[in-house]
């Protein structure tokens, strides 16, 4: 019995040995890294960056370097399907700025996967392939307008094993200079107001909305607006608490994968109740603010629409912008105790005002118009008494 239990022991095992080496690895997974620049107040956005493959039109040729020597070989088109890319995802964290910050910058990094199905390559040899990144209209990011090509280069090695090699390639910068850059990943700009020097990509100049004034810097997508009360009148409370709730409705996501995150700081005499983050579309619990405090909201777009609603109050709320910086902001209205506005640059301020003043009472004339007119009345007589009395004598 214990032998046929080790033959059958050993019969498996050689069954599943044979299989293995039967039945060959089809795929070849190459990472290709994702790297995002903002400014280092910015959130991660809430998105996947697609890649598009499709063969080359035509056969071509790849030039790289080798040993020290030039080298040219020559490309066919790569058989349908045999390249595809999974995207790099990306979701935001509160408090988290990147997996690399500094003072005046933050880079999140995501891998996207290039998938080589082999089972789909015939002869040996290099196949090319054209890759772009896809345009998801995510406000705030500059996608790359490079253009990249994508080598398979199917060969045997020494031992007769078929092996591959998958090389991505930069062959085109954004601006139309032509290239020829081997490269590992592709970065994105998201609110970073000077990019890295490595990044090829240089977005288009904006041109000033007021003829004379600089023009917009490109680069700077991302914003910060900071909201603070203020108590006014001659018979306002100063130690005065107001209730807040905030909502973010985010402009143009339409790459988004799920709810923008916006990173909030504390200003002066603020109870923030242990909100870190505003999540797009949500009003926020209540935050309590005094004279003077507020907080400051990080990683807006230009379309991004903030609302404050004011908590019951006894005084008038109104809101402006602070002096100076009115080009800051845009669209900005209240409606009953609700202020709303986009912020457009930088620093962008919003004062959000109470006031109480002495009020004058109404309807006094109605309350002491008999008095007068009896006091009237009786000053009239009193000269016609004294007119007559003087007659008489």
């Amino acid at each position: 019995m214990r032998k046929n239990l080790n033959k059958l022991a050993t019969l498996a095992l050689s069954g599943m040995m044979v299989m293995s080496m039967a039945v060959p690895a089809f795929a070849q997974d190459v990472p290709f890294q994702k790297r995002v620049h903002t400014d280092g107040k910015t959130l991660a956005p809430n998105t996947t960056f697609n890649f598009k493959v499709t063969p080359a039109a035509q056969a071509g040729t790849y030039k790289f370097e080798k040993d020290g020597k030039n080298v040219t070989e020559a490309t066919k088109p790569g058989p349908a399907n045999g390249v595809t890319i999974t995207g790099a995802t990306f979701a935001p964290e509160a408090k988290k700025f990147g997996e690399e910050t500094g003072a005046d910058f933050g880079i999140f990094k995501s891998n996207a996967t290039i998938h080589v199905d082999e089972s789909k390559f015939g002869d040996l040899g290099y196949y090319e392939y054209d890759m772009e990144e896809v345009d998801d209209k995510y406000e705030g990011i500059y996608y790359t307008k490079s253009k990249f090509k994508i080598y398979v280069l199917k060969y045997v090695d020494e031992n007769n094993a078929t092996q591959f090699i998958t090389k991505v390639v930069r062959v085109k910068k954004a601006n139309g200079q032509a290239d020829n850059t081997k490269v590992e990943g592709v970065d994105n700009n998201y609110g970073r107001e000077t990019p890295p020097p490595e990044n090829p990509d240089i977005p288009p100049v904006t041109p000033p909305e007021t003829p004379g004034t600089p023009p917009e810097n490109p680069y700077d997508t991302t914003h910060e607006v900071t909201v603070r009360k203020r108590i006014l009148g001659k018979v306002a409370n100063h130690s005065d608490k107001f209730e807040f709730y905030v909502t973010v409705v985010p402009g143009d996501r339409k790459g988004q994968k799920g709810a923008e995150l916006y990173n909030v700081e504390p200003e002066g005499d603020v109870n923030l109740n242990g909100i870190k983050a505003f999540t797009a579309s949500s009003e926020s619990a209540k935050i309590v603010v005094g004279d003077n405090g507020g907080f400051t909201i990080t990683g807006l777009t230009k379309g991004d629409k903030v609302f404050v609603r004011e908590g019951a109050t006894t005084y008038v709320m109104t809101a402006g912008a602070v002096a100076g910086k009115e080009s800051y902001i845009k669209e900005l209205d209240v409606q009953g105790l609700t202020a709303s506005f986009n912020a457009v640059k930088d620093d962008a301020e919003v004062d959000i005002k109470n006031t109480k003043d002495v009020t004058t009472p109404t309807g006094i004339v109605m309350n002491v118009a008999p008095y007068a007119m009896m006091l009237a009345v009786a000053g009239g007589l009193g000269v016609v008494f004294m007119n007559r009395k003087k007659e008489e004598e």
